[in-house]
């Protein structure tokens, strides 16, 4: 019976490592670029994924799969075959991509022709005449122009939005102004949620209904300061983060390598020690706290785990960065790679969960089992002391 539960649980892992081990075996086999000036020239064709960092990101030639991008500023003029899920201060699109297209910065304009949906979070957003969208285009920001074209249904919620073309189906909204110009032509039903009514031009077409629906009273804030701040907060956390990773390899190179060593050649090992140590030292240290004697213990304990829970993610992006660029050796820039990688796949539904876990998880694992095998043995044995 105890055999069938381990069975079961170690399956259970299994299934829940087979995803991730997967994603970072691919990122492997891609391409990877970085820099302060990151491009991929005119007639440059990468037969392959485009994992590109930097403060400048410039692809102008063609990609034969996805594009994972995170810089200051992005400009992408060249073919995507894939997806491109980029964030930057400044990103631009003004090629074509096939499949999706998911961006966030704090201006993001689309002037090239995106073949699947469109997801975007800025606080300036434009799709400009020249863009088209095949499928459905979602935006969220201070100020929101549509002035290309959406060949499905258009959500949009920020503080002023703008439709100035041709959207196939449904259009919904929220926020304090929506405009619709004389070029507006919706294919359905227009719904949208304001204190206002909003302002649509004589020239405007909508197929379908028109319906306003008036915001909750707790819903009445200004969505564009709200949204600032929160992107602000994100931004913030984001560049944070990242800083701190970077100044902890700067100090502590050797303790990176020794620490993420052992996980590059037993993973799963130091995987299950961080599992089980999320759910013992908890309570453990609510056990120490009931027994009210234990309090002194139990804080010392707890002030460690936390700062274990802290140096997780720092050492989990530096393993990723090993992992997928085993041939750099500089320390700053494995950080720097495997860094964005995990702040760029946070930003993917459902990969962003496995990624928090896994670094939660085989993080704290990897403190755990160095912590192990760096605790000096007693010099003095009891044993024989005794049988002298």
């Amino acid at each position: 019976m105890r055999l069938m539960k381990k069975s079961k649980l170690v399956g259970a892992l299994l299934l829940f490592l087979v995803p991730l081990m997967a994603w970072v075996g691919l990122a492997r086999a891609q391409v990877i670029r970085s820099g302060d000036n990151t491009t991929v020239a005119a007639n440059e064709v990468i037969d392959s994924s485009l994992y590109a960092f930097g403060k400048t990101i410039d692809i102008a030639g063609e990609v034969k799969g996805d594009v994972i991008c995170g810089g200051q500023n992005v400009s992408i003029s060249g073919r995507v075959s894939g997806d491109v899920i980029c964030a930057g201060q400044t990103v631009r699109i003004s090629g074509r991509v096939a499949g999706d297209v998911r961006a966030a910065g704090q201006t993001v304009a689309v002037g090239g022709e995106v073949k699947g949906n469109l997801s975007v979070t800025a606080q300036s957003f434009s799709l400009e005449g020249s863009g088209k969208v095949g499928g459905d285009a979602a935006a969220a920001g201070d100020d929101i122009v549509l002035n290309g074209t959406v060949g499905r249904d258009a959500a949009v919620a920020g503080a002023t939005a703008t439709l100035a073309n041709r959207v196939g189906r449904n259009v919904k909204a929220s926020g304090d102004r929506l405009t619709l110009s004389d070029q507006a032509s919706v294919g359905g039903e227009l719904s949208y949620t304001s204190k206002n009514e909003a302002a649509i031009a004589s020239g405007a077409k909508i197929a379908g209904r028109t319906t306003r629906y008036e915001p909750e009273p707790e819903n009445r804030a200004n969505y564009g300061k709200v949204f600032s701040f929160g992107f602000g907060m994100g931004l913030y956390a984001v560049l944070s983060l990242l800083i701190v990773a970077l100044a902890l390899v700067l100090l502590f190179p050797h303790a990176f390598d020794g620490v993420t060593g052992l996980a590059l050649n037993d993973p799963l090992k130091s995987f299950l020690v961080g599992l089980v140590a999320s759910f013992a030292v908890p309570v453990f240290i609510v056990g120490l706290m009931v027994s009210v004697v234990g309090i002194p213990l139990a804080l010392l304990t707890l002030l460690g785990w936390l700062l274990v829970l802290f140096l997780a993610g720092p050492f989990f992006a530096y393993f990723v960065g090993r992992l997928v660029w085993r041939e750099q050796k500089h320390a700053v820039l494995i950080m720097l790679v495997g860094s964005l990688l995990v702040l760029v796949a946070y930003l993917i539904p459902v990969l962003g969960a496995v990624t928090f876990l896994a670094a939660i998880w085989l993080g704290t694992g990897m403190i755990l089992r160095a912590l192990f095998h760096r605790t000096p043995k007693p010099a003095y044995n009891l044993a024989k002391a005794k049988r002298k």
